[in-house]
């Protein structure tokens, strides 16, 4: 199912508009790795070696804004991101998505304190450690074509550390499935036979480094 792209740019704005109006609370940025895995084309006798193109690594820069539930360590992260390919064996693309991050502390769950990682007591893998959930959608372009766009799953895992009351770095590992959604084009294979590919589903293996600050100090 995909979205047409002025209903992805409402989106993008309404989100960033939430963002912008609460940056008294906590946010942050992220910068992701991107390992990627998607068949863009693929044809009876193809040579794997040769003739299946695959969709490059990227890096990604994503901004969140954050807030929780009031009994319980189960945080939400409304995110937008944009990726864009590092290399050129297929036409060279950008991505932009917006993902509605949950992260779940398996081991700390029960704390009400509101407050950021660095002002809790205890082991920090107890108070960090967190399972992410990241459903959302994606909108992806090679150069000189058309957007497509289509939902996305995925989910991680990370640690909180607390640097200081003010910002709390967070190593995560993710992966991100987006359901379909890649724009098709064209490409001569080696033995000069015209092929379309796209349309196909992308799987990204996701190493990031995320930096969240917390400007609220009545909580501290």
């Amino acid at each position: 199912m995909y979205f047409k792209v002025p209903e992805m740019r409402q989106l993008f704005v309404s989100l960033l508009v939430v963002c912008s109006c609460s940056l008294m609370a906590q946010f942050g940025a992220t910068a992701y790795y991107n390992f990627n895995d998607a068949r863009l084309l693929d044809w009876p006798g193809a040579d794997l070696g040769t003739d299946r193109l695959r969709y490059d690594n990227s890096v990604e820069a994503a901004l969140h804004y954050w807030f929780r539930l009031p009994k319980r360590r189960i945080e939400f992260q409304p995110t937008v991101y944009y990726a864009r390919q590092l290399s050129g064996s297929t036409p060279a693309s950008n991505e932009l998505g917006a993902q509605f991050k949950t992260n779940i502390y398996l081991f700390d769950l029960s704390t009400d304190c509101n407050c950021p990682t660095f002002g809790k007591q205890g082991p920090q893998l107890q108070k960090g450690f967190f399972m992410q959930l990241s459903p959302g959608i994606s909108s992806h372009q090679f150069t000189d074509q058309d957007r497509h766009t289509a939902f996305t799953v995925g989910g991680g895992i990370g640690v909180d550390i607390g640097i200081s009351n003010l910002l709390t770095l967070t190593p995560i590992a993710a992966v991100r499935h987006t359901l379909g959604g890649i724009p098709t084009f064209e490409q001569t294979t080696t033995d000069g036979i015209m092929v379309t590919g796209g349309d196909q589903s992308l799987t990204s293996f996701q190493l990031g480094i995320q930096a969240t600050f917390r400007l609220d100090k009545r909580h501290y």
